[in-house]
């Protein structure tokens, strides 16, 4: 019995992924979310606040989401005996949770997988219980407007949660590889509009309506601390510092309208009503320019870390900027490369980026360019051949991306050394100066776009031609030889295999 039990777990931790942990939870979250009462008893207390009671999460809700906020802040400098002692602590706060979601899906889970479960549940927790208050902040709002109550507080129809609900149902399905960070990318948005909405039948929701709620989040802090996010959307206006970008306000608009249209599509309503919201004059600022200048990418690479300097990412923090710059590829296409994406085509070694099972593309298709020169003299093909599957692991537990951990340390490292342009990018500033250098040199635009990953159908692609034939890899090769060599030699350091 113990042997075969023993099996059981060996098969259970070759053949899992993450793909099944968050399959488990959302069986979980989808009965639990179902059960109000439960929920109002679990994770929910009454508070005192301005003299009235009021609802807010649970004291173990709230340590939960301090532990989640801390792994999302620094998770690279964490000790190993820190994740142990937090696995530990997460399993027990979780058990019950873990009880019913595999009693829900059984599966057999080895402890790694088990402690991951049991820290999806938990953010899955926390979700539940902010949607669960959520439904009672829409009077909050209607108060600070001088209202006695909401208009239309029973639901009519279809409200803006069904339709979020229905989307979420709809990229699922139709959108399977890319389901996942869209539905995280879209929560806050969707979220923010249903506090702001409440019960109001969608039909109902007018332009005045959406206005009103552009108004209300260009006045939202840009980067809020934790007390000011658990406030209700109406007392966040009222934070001090930087606002909302304008930019980040058209994305929120833009995600909410994604989810209208995939209700026109299905019937549901009879237009998008962010159709009619006419958009905000933007006054034209001075130019920003984002490309790195040659003093700055010089400063870049001659940092300590390309010289063999310890990091929290290891190969990562050593790699992943040569080759941004020596490819202008968008980050997490880099970050999320696995060994079988390092090809040969003509005997010439290549990038292929494409989408799969935990890798996207943002056009969703794939291409394939060379390995500049300089990267083989450099030992990157070995580098590749020293790992067994993924090239960089560090995938974070918040959005699923390779590259959002790493990213902010990469952020705040150039800016400790003095990198603090006003307009440039730590890494998408990379693809800026290749398409600077592409565009001097005279490169043909559908050679550009090939590896670069432009959309040949957008409107600054005119010609039809250049959406036929393809791109021959010598010619990808030409373009690319001719990005200048930086100063680097092969750094002899062996970095630990993953």
């Amino acid at each position: 019995m113990i042997l075969r039990l023993a099996e059981k777990q060996l098969e259970a931790e070759q053949s899992l992924t993450d793909a099944d942990i968050e399959l488990i939870a959302g069986v979980w979250a989808s009965k639990t979310m179902q059960r109000d009462e439960l929920i109002r008893e679990r994770y929910v207390v009454e508070e005192q606040y301005d003299g009235k009671t009021g609802l807010t999460h649970s004291p173990e809700n709230g340590l939960i989401h301090d532990w989640l906020e801390d792994r999302q802040r620094k998770p690279g400098y964490k000790s190993q005996t820190w994740q142990e002692e937090r696995n530990v602590s997460i399993g027990k706060l979780m058990a019950v949770e873990l009880e019913e979601a595999l009693e829900y899906t059984p599966t057999v889970l080895t402890p790694l997988w088990r402690d991951r479960l049991a820290w999806r549940l938990a953010e899955r927790r926390c979700d539940l219980t902010n949607a669960y208050l959520l439904s009672f902040r829409p009077r909050l709002y209607a108060k600070s407007k001088g209202l006695d109550s909401l208009p239309d507080e029973k639901p009519q129809s279809l409200t803006f949660a069904d339709l979020f609900s229905r989307y979420k149902d709809h990229v699922q399905r139709h959108e399977p590889l890319r389901a996942e960070r869209r539905i995280i990318a879209y929560t806050t948005s969707a979220n923010r509009f249903i506090e702001f909405i409440g019960q109001r039948a969608v039909k109902d929701i007018t332009v005045t309506d959406l206005a009103d709620f552009r108004s209300l989040i260009e006045k939202l802090p840009s980067r809020p601390s934790k007390a000011i996010r658990q406030m209700p959307l109406h007392r966040q206006v009222n934070a001090e510092g930087r606002k909302i970008s304008p930019t980040r306000v058209e994305n929120i608009l833009k995600e909410l309208s994604s989810i209208f249209r995939v209700a026109v599509e299905d019937g549901k309503l009879a237009e998008n009503p962010l159709t009619n919201l006419k958009k905000r004059k933007v006054v034209a600022g001075p130019a920003v320019v984002r490309s790195f200048s040659q003093n700055e990418i010089h400063r870049i690479f001659s940092l300590p870390v390309f010289n063999g300097e310890a990091t929290p990412h290891g190969a990562m923090a050593y790699w992943i900027p040569i080759i941004l710059y020596y490819s202008g590829a968008r980050v997490e296409e880099i970050a999320q490369l696995r060994r079988g994406d390092i090809v040969e085509e003509d005997g010439i070694p290549c990038f292929r980026l494409a989408m799969g099972e935990g890798q996207s593309i943002k056009m969703g298709n794939l291409r394939q360019f060379p390995i500049h020169s300089h990267l083989i003299e450099m030992g990157f093909l070995d580098f590749v051949q020293s790992q067994t599957y993924q090239l960089f692991v560090d995938k974070s537990e918040v959005n699923g991306k390779y590259s959002y951990n790493y990213a902010r340390w990469w952020g705040n490292y150039i800016r400790e050394h003095a990198l603090t342009r006003e307009g440039i990018k730590p890494t998408h500033s990379f693809r800026h100066s290749l398409v600077t250098l592409f565009r001097d040199l005279n490169i043909r635009e559908e050679i550009q776009d090939s590896i670069l990953g432009h959309n040949e159908n957008s409107p600054d692609r005119a010609k039809a031609s250049h959406g036929y034939g393809e791109k021959s890899v010598e010619a990808q090769r030409n373009a690319i030889e001719q990005i200048p060599r930086l100063n680097l030699e092969r750094l002899e350091k062996r970095f630990p295999a993953v």
